[in-house]
This record gives structure tokens, C-alpha cells and sequence, in this order.
């Protein structure tokens, strides 16, 4: 099981953000949390319309961002 940790700003973010671009953003912090291994330092991914930046160690990832077009 992997733990999502939320910074205010992501939270605020995703809050704010419509449906359909909630759950994309959803999905790439799905995408993140099931990459393997630790990586140092933010990591950002893309979808059609949204990016989240975070960072993954372990069995955490902290979402440190997220944003979207529109």
C-alpha cells in the first residue's frame, strides 16, 4: 500500500480543478504511487491537460503540486 501525502497547495489544487481534470490528475498520482523504486528530488508527469510535480520515497508519495490547463 502506498501512502499519498498532499502538500495545501495540491490540495487546494485539486479541490478547485473540474471533474474530468480531477480525475486525470488522480490517475497520474495513481501512475506515480505505482512506479518502482525512490527517486530523489521532484518528479513531475503530464497528462492531456494537467501535471503534478512530487517526489516518492519508499512506500510515500508527497504531492507537492498540481496544475492544469484551462
Amino acid at each position: 500500500m502506498v501512502r499519498v501525502v498532499l502538500t495545501q497547495a495540491a490540495d487546494a489544487a485539486l479541490s478547485a480543478m473540474p471533474d474530468d481534470v480531477h480525475e486525470e490528475t488522480l490517475a497520474l498520482i495513481d501512475s506515480m504511487a505505482d512506479a518502482p523504486g525512490t527517486r530523489l528530488g521532484p518528479t513531475v508527469a503530464f497528462g492531456a491537460s494537467s501535471w503534478v510535480t512530487c517526489t516518492v520515497v519508499g512506500d510515500a508519495v508527497e504531492v507537492l503540486d498540481v496544475g492544469w490547463v484551462g
